[in-house]
């Protein structure tokens, strides 16, 4: 009887593994659940440098039209609409870190397995490293910025300034609209019909929102139950058609007001398309032995890059909302 014998050392194992790393990696990450290779998706995930060679990829966006057009009795030749597109290039980045042990003995002292501990701990890095380069491409310079209360500016946020669901409402009908136009409409994400905004915040907000009078039992029971989409996953609040999700990676500070003494944080509102994913080589984990094999390290690596869109000089698809938040560890 002839039998197929995949031996471990066989290079289908080795894909096979570096698949299910990366799908593993993916599923851990938070911001993964927002990600997908549509236009429709919050976060856009373009591969083709993992197959070709380059360091930069195209995003284009494509503008809505805008004319009226024509009726009964009228020409439409020579009355067409041209399109409208914008561009912008994500460039590609490489990242690394290893962790490497002192040799056998040192492997034999312990009562945990340090390679299996070695190989979480480098593999938990890089999930970390995939949500915090997405929450700093989100944050960093926004256009657009929504302030808690009658504040304007981040100098004259005061304590009281803390997030209400009156703001998240504000900020939607803006966003619906592009502030009349002056941005580029949100598009929101569709999910069975429906459409969503996404709103992530800092948990210190999530603890005002709470705390706030006209957060009605209706609003923290509105999520809907039974849906097994991932944007709904790990949800905190669903308000007006805004889906609240919360992460520690939300920047926060004690330098708001004047003087620059208040805590708050710098939350960001998305819709559709709002931050930009290209793979060069997806995540992987290399086992390598050092001094005769006496030492053991492992090294996490990935080229990727990850930006939030700007078109036109303006962001598309995301702004910023800072508020006051209360400070959870005094």
């Amino acid at each position: 009887m002839a039998k197929t014998i995949v031996l471990t050392g066989d290079a289908l194992t080795k894909k096979l593994w570096e698949e299910t790393l990366y799908r593993d990696i993916l599923k851990e990450a938070y911001f993964s659940r927002f990600m997908g290779k549509s236009s429709d998706d919050l976060a856009q995930v373009k591969e083709q440098l993992t197959k070709q060679k380059g360091d930069q990829i195209t995003f284009g966006i494509r503008m809505r039209l805008t004319g009226t057009g024509v009726i009964s009795g009228q020409t439409l030749e020579n009355n067409e609409e041209r399109l409208q597109t914008y561009d912008f290039q994500v460039v590609l980045e490489r990242y690394r870190n290893a962790v490497r042990d002192n040799g056998a003995l040192d492997r034999q002292r312990p009562v945990y397995d340090m390679d299996n501990e070695s190989r979480d701990a480098i593999k938990g890095w890089g999930v970390e490293k995939i949500d915090q380069l997405s929450f700093d491409a989100m944050a960093a310079g926004p256009t657009r910025v929504f302030y808690g209360g009658t504040a304007t500016l981040s100098t004259n946020i005061t304590a009281a300034d803390v997030i209400t669901p009156g703001l998240i409402s504000r900020i939607k009908a803006w966003a619906k609209t592009g502030g009349n136009r002056q941005y580029v409409p949100f598009r929101p994400i569709k999910i069975k019909g429906k459409s969503y905004y996404i709103l992530l915040v800092h948990p210190e907000v999530v603890y005002d929102l709470s705390q706030d009078a006209a957060w009605s039992q209706a609003a923290r029971e509105a999520l809907p139950r039974g849906e097994d989409n991932p944007i709904f996953a790990g949800a905190d609040y669903l308000w007006d058609g805004v889906l609240i999700h919360s992460h520690e990676n939300i920047p926060i500070a004690s330098t708001y007001g004047t003087p620059a003494t208040v805590h708050g944080a710098q939350c960001i509102f998305m819709g559709a398309q709002a931050l930009c994913w290209a793979w060069g080589e997806r995540p992987s984990v290399v086992a390598e032995e050092f001094d005769y094999q006496e030492e053991h390290g492992f090294a996490w690596r990935m080229t990727a890059g990850v930006h939030k869109p700007v078109f036109n000089g303006l962001d598309y698809g995301s702004a910023a909302v800072r508020v006051a938040c209360t400070d959870v560890t005094l």
